[in-house]
């Protein structure tokens, strides 16, 4: 155990890593009297119980990091110096809600509650941590909808939602709104006095109400505005609507998983632009390509290797990746006829001079006298089912 004793050292500065120990026992309050170090670390041990309230008054610390042990509670809704830059308490047993005011913590960069049993909304004052980089609340138990202030923490880099959803809570009509008896597909459900919120109901008997917990609403465009964005993880909640074509601005992101949702509509073809970044929506069941038919914006096909659809040859199909570069070397938008070529969701069997088999692969390119130039692209080794290519009377040069 950490001994009582160590809050003598009240002269200690800068430091005290206890980290990576076989620690074990509570933490004692005097750890509090430290008042001049600006670093805390009690991380990877086997501490347990409430970290002690007075933890707040050590008024010169920067970094917390209280990670992989097993504590339950935090005092996190208590008046915090204002210096505080990182707080990781990430990998605990805490079961406890977020404070609804954390507008004294106006330093932070770094809140990390990942791996916990945080429940509750999310509090509508983390729009107001302004200086925040890194917020990661996964893996809890969070419920509600995301703050509408939050995509104004135009200096985050990281923010992780995910796998909040939670098991099913069936109530029966007496325990839910009044309105339930009108109850309509993506109608939001309250019961148990309102505690208990969803959009996702399922229905069982005509008078029970089964109600999916977690993080749940729309994913707002104001996200596209937090240009520093390089990951953002909304997967395994219960998100619901269109994805905002606005996210296709944020050129840093790295990471964009919005799996395992209840998102619907089309793809937005400006997630193409996201060239360089993991493009993740697998698990949403009612997503669709204009008019209902599964085909992914051939942008982002054909420009996100990461994107976790690129293989799957339904949305994704390779022939039509490979036509679009034959469009783009022999200078496709000078043609004289070019009709359905390179349209975001047209399907490629039908784009002119292109005639396919029942499979859809490509049996026959004609383009003649079609205002063709620059030169024969390699991507035609893929049609691999052509019979008949026929290129005559253009102005295609180079070798073949």
């Amino acid at each position: 155990t950490i001994p009582t004793e160590i809050g003598r050292l009240q002269y200690l500065e800068q430091a005290l890593n206890l980290s990576s120990n076989f620690l074990t026992g509570t933490v004692p309050s005097e750890l509090g009297m430290l008042r001049k170090i600006d670093a805390l670390d009690l991380s990877s041990n086997s501490l347990t119980s409430s970290l002690p309230t007075n933890l707040v008054d050590m008024a010169s610390l920067e970094y917390l990091n209280v990670s992989n042990n097993n504590f339950v509670s935090f005092p996190l809704g208590k008046t915090w110096n204002t210096i505080l830059e990182t707080c990781d308490m990430s990998h605990n047993q805490i079961e406890q809600e977020l404070p609804f005011d954390m507008s004294g913590l106006s330093s932070l960069e770094s809140l990390l509650l990942s791996n916990n049993l945080f429940y509750g909304e999310l509090s509508t004052s983390l729009g107001s941590l302004v200086r925040l980089q890194k917020l990661h609340l996964d893996s809890n138990r969070f419920s509600g909808t995301i703050p509408d202030a939050m995509p104004l923490l135009v200096s985050l880099s990281e923010l992780n939602l995910s796998n909040n959803r939670q098991e099913m809570m069936c109530f029966s009509s007496m325990e839910c709104s009044d309105f339930v008896f009108e109850y309509q597909q993506g109608d939001t459900v309250c019961c148990k006095d309102n505690t208990v919120c969803s959009d996702i109901v399922e229905i069982e008997g005509g008078g029970t109400f089964c109600l999916s917990r977690g993080l749940r609403g729309k994913i707002s465009a104001g996200f596209g505005s937090i240009l520093t964005l390089e990951l953002l993880d909304l997967s395994s909640n219960n998100f619901a609507g269109n994805i905002p074509p606005e996210i296709g601005r944020l050129s840093r992101l790295k990471v964009l998983n919005l799996a395992d949702n209840f998102l619907t509509g089309s793809i937005p073809p400006a997630l193409g632009e996201l060239a360089d970044a993991i493009v993740l929506l697998k698990g949403n069941d009612q997503i669709k390509g204009k008019d209902g038919s599964k085909i992914a914006p051939l942008s982002l096909c054909n420009n996100v290797p990461g994107f976790d659809f690129g293989n799957d040859p339904t949305w994704c199909p390779p022939e039509r990746n490979a036509l679009k570069k034959i469009h783009e070397e022999a200078r496709g938008q000078e043609w004289t006829n070019a009709t359905g070529w390179v349209d975001e969701f047209n399907d490629h069997c039908s784009w002119h001079g292109v005639d396919c088999n029942e499979e859809n692969n490509v049996i026959r390119l004609t383009l003649e006298n079609g205002g063709l130039s620059g030169r024969i692209s390699n991507a035609i080794a893929n049609l691999t089912s052509m019979e008949t290519l026929n290129l005559r009377d253009n102005d295609l040069k180079g070798s073949i």
